[in-house]
């Protein structure tokens, strides 16, 4: 697998500056995320079909907030949500390693 990263940011392009620094602090965010969780659940998961079981946890949670009535949306809620889906979807990418 190559490491190199994928050419999608243009550096004159100011949309494409601000977006790669919102993925670089996201990735950060999410890192955050998958320590704190295994610092609350320090146990790997059982199985995968366990890890399935968090995943959809927290997707069914992302999806509540994000079907909630639109004059209501609560958009931190919803970034929160699907920073902890992130988090467990990549801490069993590095538990299945």
């Amino acid at each position: 697998m190559s490491t190199e990263p994928i050419a999608i940011f243009n550096s004159k392009d100011i949309n494409s500056i601000e977006y790669a620094f919102k993925l670089r602090d996201s990735l950060e965010e999410v890192r955050y995320e998958v320590e704190r969780a295994k610092v609350l659940f320090p146990s790997m998961f059982i199985n995968q079909h366990e890890a399935i079981a968090v995943i959809r946890e927290e997707y069914l949670e992302l999806e509540q907030e994000c079907f909630k009535n639109q004059k209501k949306y609560d958009l931190e809620a919803q970034r929160k949500e699907a920073k902890q889906l992130a988090a467990m979807a990549i801490r069993l990418m590095i538990e299945l390693t």
